[in-house]
């Protein structure tokens, strides 16, 4: 098992990002403290993680200022699991919504008609925009908006959702998505929609399914909310009676059709398909 220890923040100044405050460090410690947090090599969340975060410290500094330095575990050839995380230690659930729906995302670099069309989405779903994208610990990532929509009855997804929006608010908000996704130059980064769905069964076992459209066009977003919803609710039973008991899967859509990319177990350990088509 390969470990490795980084800094990934400091209080130092920079003019560019944000102040970092000790408060701040003491947050994030406070949530590696208490949940497994995945690490990715590419910031990409269409690849899986190479790792997890599992313990960090805080450390002053000779300047006066403070760092926070992380150990992380790598899934490599000799990863042994258990070997290092303790068990009751999860896979973070980073945007999960507290009410119906949530948006996380990163406004920074957005153009005045983006951030005007993000601002009217967010009027539509009755929610505000969290800053961020926080998919685990990455540094960089490309443009991503993540749509949350709140705990959903597994089998009743698409008709629960129908019922918070709408028919009338669904179309407006495909409108809206659409004209924020317009296809990138050649030399732009792939931009991600992303909805986060937490659906729970009748025991109550919560099931975080992620679904990306990389550069979605119109009818990618319309047929998702119009087929792919129902889609769902037919083939998410083998995940729910699955041994390995995972807690997040990452499903991609395009062209009507669902691809897994990689699920992730509550211990942040990642499982690949054998078959990428999910069959009900």
């Amino acid at each position: 098992m390969t470990r490795r220890s980084i800094r990934i923040a400091s209080t130092h100044a920079f003019p560019e990002y944000h102040a970092v405050t000790l408060d701040d460090l003491k947050q994030h410690l406070d949530t590696i403290d208490h949940v497994v947090i995945p690490v990715y090599s590419v910031h990409d969340p269409r690849q899986p993680p190479i790792g997890r975060v599992v313990s960090g410290g805080i450390t002053a500094l000779e300047d006066g200022e403070y760092a926070l330095d992380v150990n992380i575990e790598l899934f490599d050839p000799d990863f042994v699991f258990g070997g290092g995380t303790p068990v009751d230690k999860k896979i973070a659930i980073l945007n999960k919504p507290h009410g119906k729906f949530g948006i996380w995302c990163d406004m920074t670099s957005m153009t005045p008609e983006k951030t005007g069309l993000l601002r009217e989405i967010s009027e539509i779903l009755e929610t505000r925009i969290c800053s961020g994208s926080g998919t685990g610990m990455l540094l960089e990532e490309p443009p991503i908006m993540i749509i949350g929509i709140g705990t959903l009855p597994f089998g009743y997804i698409a008709d629960t959702f129908s019922r918070r929006l709408g028919l009338e608010k669904v179309r407006i908000l495909t409108g809206k998505l659409t004209r924020m996704y317009s296809v990138p130059g050649e030399d732009l980064p792939d931009s991600l929609l992303i909805f986060d769905l937490d659906v729970t069964d009748r025991q109550q076992r919560s099931l975080l399914i992620e679904v990306i459209m990389t550069n979605p066009e119109e009818k990618d977003i319309a047929s998702f909310f119009s087929g792919g919803l129902v889609e769902l609710d037919r083939v998410l039973p083998p995940f729910y009676l699955s041994r390995l008991h995972p807690k997040k899967i990452v499903i991609s859509y395009r062209d009507d059709r669902f691809r897994v990319l990689y699920a992730l177990q509550e211990q942040g350990i990642p499982m690949i398909p054998r078959s990428d088509t999910l069959h009900g």
